[in-house]
């Protein structure tokens, strides 16, 4: 975790999650600003996963279609397999 110069920022929530984050602060031995900032690194972490995983989705749908194009074109055939994987067909 980098440390070093910080910004200040206020930050309004409501009381249940103000309990929640002064359990996890105390419970963890850190200032309520560390729990803070962890939670909004997990939050960023899984978002970017989910944009890559979207995207990861989005090339294999692409891929797919490249491939049946391409075997079309030579007179193949794709057919998907059990658990997702391919096979050809000559």
């Amino acid at each position: 975790m980098r440390q070093g110069r910080r910004e200040k920022l206020s930050v309004t929530v409501d009381p249940q999650l103000y309990r929640a984050i002064e359990r996890h602060a105390e419970d963890s031995s850190v200032p309520k600003s560390r729990v803070i900032e962890e939670a909004i690194r997990l939050w960023e972490r899984s978002r970017l996963a989910a944009l890559a995983r979207e995207g990861y989705e989005k090339m294999a749908k692409e891929d797919v279609r490249d491939a049946e194009a391409y075997l079309s074109a030579l007179g193949r055939k794709w057919y998907p397999a059990d658990g997702g994987r391919a096979h050809w067909c000559w």
